[in-house]
């Protein structure tokens, strides 16, 4: 296909975009449109997110209510499993051997960044290879995660038990992150890397596709916009940051922090339980800036 090959003479989209680059100012709780990259804004979404965190669902909805088509690199990494005869965590694991795999999503990705407008693309690194796109994460509990890979029983994916499909989660998201810190210098969970999160784990996917498209719309606007919106069901059970037990905490505002890419909270367990009685599917939170 023409979008798969590389043009002569142009760099690949591995040697454009596996430097890092130098970060902007940015207002991190409330972005403001403009504040980030040098690039000129276009209307693309991308969706990216942990494994079982409704991509697929969410840019469906998404979809019907932009009028936006949905473009999915990982139906195309299922794609090229099934004809290798592969599952897609042994597709994974041979693309760290063979970087022609990543090298054909990759040129794919990058292409439909320059050449296409008013899409959706469901994919792990889209906001990576398409820096003018409005980039949106799916977070999600990795126990639910699990359970909603274990009940969809794709055939490239079969699972035999939910334990089973929990481990196999964790095996891939291992090797994706040591793949693309390999082939990119990132890190997916980086949350700085992205306009909009949102915690999937107890909430429909038409909630979730309707506080993509309002920020969409801010954002498109010129307006600030909430950027981490967290179920109170999965807030609830959280740790506690290490060293913000002041009980005095708890009736400040929602503030969070990202080890590794997990959540704990710093401060506004008040917040959560009061949206717990009252049913509150997401809560805003605040997020330091810090990577980690």
């Amino acid at each position: 296909m023409r979008l798969f090959m590389m043009r002569a003479g142009r760099p690949s989209a591995r040697e454009r975009y596996s430097k890092p680059r130098r970060r902007d100012t940015e207002i991190y709780n409330h972005r403001l449109p403009n504040a980030r990259a040098p690039y000129p804004l276009k209307q693309i979404v991308t969706l990216s997110g942990d494994i079982g965190g409704g991509k697929s669902s969410v840019a469906r909805i998404l979809s019907a209510s932009l009028g936006y088509p949905v473009i999915s690199a990982g139906a195309m990494q299922r794609e090229i499993a099934t004809s290798m005869g592969l599952t897609t965590l042994q597709l994974n694991e041979q693309s760290l051997r063979d970087r022609s795999i990543d090298d054909r999503i990759d040129a794919y990705t990058t292409e439909l960044g320059e050449t296409r407008d008013h899409i959706i693309v469901d994919s792990r690194l889209a906001w990576h290879f398409i820096p003018a796109a409005f980039k949106v994460f799916l977070s999600v509990d990795p126990l639910v995660g699990a359970e909603r890979v274990f009940a969809a029983s794709r055939s490239e994916e079969e699972h035999r038990s939910l334990d089973e499909a929990v481990a196999n989660n964790r095996t891939r998201t291992q090797l994706e992150t040591t793949r693309f810190r390999a082939l990119y210098g990132i890190e997916l969970r980086d949350y700085r890397n992205y306009d909009l999160i949102v915690d999937t784990s107890y909430v429909a996917p038409e909630v979730v596709a309707a506080t993509i498209a309002q920020a969409f719309a801010a954002r498109t606007d010129g307006r600030p916009h909430a950027r981490l919106w967290m179920c109170p069901q999965r807030l609830s059970a959280l740790p506690d940051a290490a060293g913000e037990d002041d009980a005095e905490r708890d009736s400040a505002p929602l503030q969070l922090r990202a080890v590794d890419g997990q959540f704990q909270i710093v401060s506004g367990r008040g917040q959560i339980a009061s949206a717990l009685s009252r049913q509150v599917p997401l809560l805003p939170a605040s997020l330091p800036s810090d990577p980690r």
